[in-house]
C-alpha cells in the first residue's frame, strides 16, 4: 500500500463530499460544515491550509434519514455509525472511502476504515436556562463514561479516575464496540425533538456548552465555495464560530498551525 499525503487526502475527500452533498439536495437533507470545515469555507474558501478533514453536522430527523438510507445508493462511499456497525465506537458517523484505509491511534481499533468525513447529529435542548445547564452537565458524564470503552487513558486524569477508566476500559470488552454510543445516541433521541427546540446543538460530541446555537441556525442553509465546490453553511455562522473560536477570523499564531489528527492514510 501506499501512504496518502496530506494534500492527496484532502483532494480524495473532495469528490467525496460532492457525493454527499448531491445526495442530500436530492433527498432533502439538511447539513451545514461545522468546526475547522466552516471556519475554512468562511475564512479561506476552502480547507484551512493546515487542516486535513471535513466536517458536517445534520440536524437529528437528517441525520437519522442520511445514516440509515445513504449505503443504498453507494458504491466507492459507505457510511458506518454505532447505529449501523456493531465494530463502530463513536457516537457520530463517518463516510468512508473505502478505496483507501486509514489508521487512528485510539486504544480500541476501529475496523473497516479508510479516509472519511465527519458526520455530528444535532440534537434539541431545554428551552429552559437552568434546566439546559443541567441537561448538558448530565451529558457530559454520559459522554465522559463512553469514552472509557475506546480510551483507557486521559493525561488529565489521576488517581482513582484513572483506575476506574481503565477498569471500564476493560470490562467493556464484554459488550459490542458500538454498545455505549448507540445507548447515548438512543437517550438524546428520546429528550427533546430538535425541531420544537429553541436551543440546539452536537451534544453526543464535541465543545459541549460552546456548540450550543438557536434553532433558527438549521434554517438559514446556503451554498458557500469551498475549494471547487459549492457546499451548505448556515447563514447565522459567524453564532457558532465565535462560541467556539473567538474571533474565528484572525489566524492563530504560526506555531499553532497544526492539525489536530493523528493518522495514516494509505491508498488500496
Amino acid at each position: 500500500m501506499k501512504r496518502m499525503t496530506t494534500d492527496e487526502m484532502k483532494a480524495t475527500m473532495l469528490p467525496m463530499m460532492k457525493c454527499i452533498h448531491e445526495y442530500c439536495e436530492t433527498n432533502n437533507i439538511r447539513y451545514s460544515l461545522s468546526g475547522g470545515s466552516l471556519i475554512g469555507v468562511v475564512r479561506h474558501k476552502g480547507y484551512i491550509p493546515w487542516d486535513d478533514d471535513i466536517d458536517i453536522m445534520l440536524p437529528r430527523p437528517d441525520y437519522d434519514k442520511f445514516v440509515q438510507s445513504f449505503n443504498s445508493t453507494q458504491n466507492r462511499y459507505r457510511l458506518i455509525s454505532c447505529e449501523t456497525d456493531k465494530d463502530y465506537f463513536q457516537p457520530y458517523a463517518k463516510v468512508v472511502d473505502t478505496q483507501t484505509k486509514l489508521v487512528e491511534h485510539y486504544d480500541k481499533k476501529m475496523k473497516s476504515l479508510g479516509v472519511y468525513i465527519d458526520v455530528f447529529p444535532i440534537d434539541g435542548l431545554p428551552d429552559d436556562d437552568e434546566k439546559r445547564i443541567a441537561y448538558w452537565h448530565k451529558l457530559f458524564k454520559l459522554r465522559n463514561l463512553m469514552s472509557c470503552t475506546y480510551e483507557k487513558s486521559l493525561n488529565s486524569e489521576k488517581g482513582i479516575k484513572k483506575l476506574l477508566r481503565k477498569i471500564i476500559f476493560y470490562l467493556s470488552h464484554i459488550f459490542p464496540a458500538n454498545f455505549a454510543a448507540k445507548r447515548l445516541n438512543s437517550y438524546v433521541r428520546k429528550q427533546y425533538d430538535f425541531d420544537k427546540s429553541k436551543y440546539v446543538g452536537c451534544i453526543v460530541f464535541g465543545y459541549g456548552m460552546k456548540e450550543e446555537v438557536p434553532h433558527s441556525f438549521y434554517e438559514k442553509l446556503t451554498d458557500m465555495d469551498f475549494e471547487n465546490l459549492k457546499l451548505k453553511a448556515s447563514e447565522e455562522n459567524y453564532i457558532y464560530l465565535s462560541n467556539i473560536y473567538g474571533d474565528y477570523m484572525k489566524l492563530p499564531p504560526e506555531d499553532q498551525r497544526k492539525t489536530r489528527h493523528h493518522a495514516e492514510a494509505y491508498f488500496l
